[in-house]
């Protein structure tokens, strides 16, 4: 028995060997990279450099470019010179504006500023994975770990990846020894000049292995002597401005950059969700497909429903029909046409909301008047909640609040307002009372923007419209109700 065992126990004895000393040579070079960067931090004083940033990999994704400027002990500056964010900057400086972080959102949103502890900055402007000092902070804490803290094990280095640049490492760590407070994030991989321990690229991937971020430094320069100069606030020569930890916002620049966005819209369709608490607490909720021309020409289309009650469809278009909207309904099978005043009673039937409030342009000049009101008293407070997608789009989302003893002044308590970044408008509106509960919701849903409409999408004889009893005769429909 024994001379068939022997032979099989010395090879296996010597793989466990060649494996253990593989690992142990692996564990020590992940030790000699930390290391490195261990170095690199202490000699790091200041630095400046183009910092690319690309989101979403393999799906719907952005790129955008970033000067990135730091100093020891921690200031930095971040400015956006293109993507979404463009004209965006961010300032940090020791022991001013309370701590603060300081955002001056950029292009049309430009009449925003922003004051906020680090803690509360969500992404995109979330400095800490923007920042090489603060990467270097990260691997530090690795590097100090003892060697016989296990989690050390599960980081690896690599030096044959496909598209690594020679002279670099990459350094793949779990996402839990890193302190950069993300949880969709599962491995941080760093990529890392060998010999001088300096990162340059940042690779964040999600639990399935996706690239859900990747940040690469280009011409990055350290130690060139980086001014104090160059952390000043805008024209601020040094000092500080005034801050509050609200957000600020210049109401002549919103009101002004709204005009001039609205000026560039010609038309635009999609879906119109409207959501109403009224008296008694009963909720309205209304979803339509609009199509929508500059003055006002409107066409509305609810369908059918469940229940059939209530408009289905109706039209309005100026200088036509008196001033009067089309509308269609049905009694039980039997279509019903008629003409409606739109502000009138049986216009709003079956929970419709009145057509005359429709528009991107009647929901924010609204909300500028409750934002006057409130400035002009000294009362108006806002709050930026951050970057959120709506219809995977990013919108940055601002909060307005009003006094709950003004009743008589104000019918809210506080609105929320959705801004998609790229088209510039407001995709969302939500109203509370005085108890906070919510009392208005409108969304514009599936948004298309200068789309060409024409006049057959506000001619009530479009035979893909409802509005004819002989969809394929519209003179003899003209010729036996007398309607245009």
């Amino acid at each position: 028995m024994t001379r068939f065992v022997v032979p099989i126990i010395f090879p296996l004895l010597g793989l466990f060997c060649e494996r253990s000393s593989a690992l142990a040579d692996s564990f020590g070079e992940v030790l000699e990279v930390l290391a490195q960067c261990q170095d690199a931090y202490y000699r790091l004083e200041d630095y400046r450099g183009v910092l690319t940033r690309e989101v979403g990999e393999g799906g719907p994704s952005h790129q955008e470019s970033i000067e990135a400027v730091f100093r020891k002990p921690g200031f930095l500056s971040l400015r956006w010179h293109s993507g979404l964010y463009k004209g965006t900057t961010l300032l940090a400086r020791p022991g001013w504006n309370q701590g603060n972080l300081l955002i001056k959102l950029g292009e049309w949103f430009d009449y925003v500023t922003i004051s906020l502890p680090a803690t509360e900055v969500g992404e995109p402007f979330v400095p800490g994975l923007k920042d090489v000092s603060e990467w270097l902070t990260a691997l530090v804490s690795l590097a100090q770990r003892p060697v016989t803290d296990r989690s050390l094990h599960l980081v690896e280095v690599r030096s044959h990846t496909p598209n690594l640049p020679e002279g670099k490492v990459l350094l793949s760590v779990p996402a839990f020894l890193i302190p950069f407070r993300d949880n969709t994030v599962a491995t941080y991989e760093f990529v890392i000049e060998r010999g001088t321990g300096i990162p340059v690229e940042l690779v964040l991937r999600g639990a399935a292995g996706e690239v859900q971020q990747r940040l690469t430094y280009t011409d990055l320069q350290t130690n060139v002597g980086v001014p104090l100069l160059a952390f000043n606030w805008e024209q601020d020569a040094g000092e500080s401005p005034p801050l509050r930890l609200e957000t600020n916002i210049d109401l002549r620049g919103f009101t002004q950059k709204w005009q001039r966005r609205y000026g560039e819209i010609a038309d635009y369709s999609g879906v119109w969700f409207s959501e109403e608490r009224r008296r008694g607490g009963e909720v309205i909720v209304s979803e339509a497909a609009f199509k929508f021309r500059k003055p006002f020409d409107l066409y509305l289309n609810w369908g059918w429903g469940a229940t059939r009650r209530g408009i289905q469809e109706a039209l309005l278009r100026q200088g036509w029909n008196d001033g009067r909207m089309r509308a269609r309904t049905a009694l039980g099978s039997v279509p019903l046409i008629g003409d409606l005043a739109p502000d009138g009673y049986f216009a709003q039937w079956g929970g419709r909301p009145q057509v005359t409030d429709f528009g991107l342009n009647h929901l924010v000049e609204g909300l500028q008047e409750q934002l006057l009101r409130g400035w002009l008293r000294g009362e108006l407070k806002v709050r930026f909640l951050g970057v959120h997608e709506y219809e995977r789009n990013p919108c940055y989302v601002l909060e307005f609040g009003f006094p709950v003893n003004q009743g008589r002044e104000y019918a809210s308590s506080r609105i929320i307002t959705y801004w998609d970044v790229a088209e510039r408008i407001l995709v969302k509106y939500e109203a509370f009372d005085l108890a906070d509960h919510l009392h208005e919701r409108q969304e514009f849903r599936h948004l298309q923007l200068n789309v060409s409409l024409g006049d057959l999408d506000f001619d009530a004889a479009n035979p893909a419209y409802g509005f004819l009893l002989f969809r394929h005769a519209p003179r003899l429909d003209r010729f036996l109700t007398g309607r245009d």
